[in-house]
């Protein structure tokens, strides 16, 4: 705790790093990587994701997941994740007939997946809620059959928090790989 008689509130102080912390053109900051949860810490003596759970749930701040921390915002500042409808009219539109799971899956990952990257985050982009919704199945089950029938790639994610999907031969390769494939290959 700094030595000195605290002078601002949690939430006073949470707000003033979001505003002071944020390099344009972002709206938030990183919990981690800006400095912010070691600096709350230093200056309250306390662990300070318990702190913005608390400020998220109460509607004084909001937060998004990220790989390392949240990205914390101020209210309404925060990217508005699309709803299960809005993600299912993205996939489904101009279909000419209805999708079968397989092509609901293979559609999603190319219409959800943002440039230059070619997969799509089950989670984060919407697509397991979606798939849940429109066919009332277990997504993570669907995508793990097509996967070991080599209908997509999925890769694994160390915060243990959904999967990438990838459509075949699009997931990422290590630079390991690239190499010994050159010096097997010639």
């Amino acid at each position: 705790m700094v030595a000195e008689e605290k002078k601002l509130r949690e939430e006073e102080f949470v707000v003033e790093a979001i505003r002071k912390l944020r390099k344009a053109p972002f709206r938030g900051i990183h919990s981690v990587y800006s400095g912010f949860n070691e600096a709350f810490r230093k200056y309250f003596g306390i662990n300070p994701v318990e702190a913005t759970n608390r400020l998220a749930a109460e509607g004084k701040i909001e937060t998004r997941p990220v790989k390392g921390g949240v990205m914390l915002f101020l209210p309404g500042e925060a990217p508005k994740r699309p709803s299960a409808e809005e993600v299912i009219r993205i996939i489904v539109e101009s279909g000419s007939h209805p999708l079968t799971g397989e092509e609901f899956v293979i559609e999603g990952i190319k219409k959800l997946r943002k440039e230059p990257y070619k997969g799509i985050h089950s989670v984060f982009s919407g697509f397991n809620d979606a798939f849940r919704k429109h066919f009332h199945n277990d997504p993570i089950e669907f995508t793990s059959k097509m996967a070991s029938d080599g209908k997509i790639e999925i890769v694994p994610l160390k915060s243990g928090k959904g999967v990438m999907l990838y459509l075949p031969g699009e997931g990422p390769r290590g630079r390991k790989t690239e190499e010994a494939l050159k010096k097997i290959l010639g």
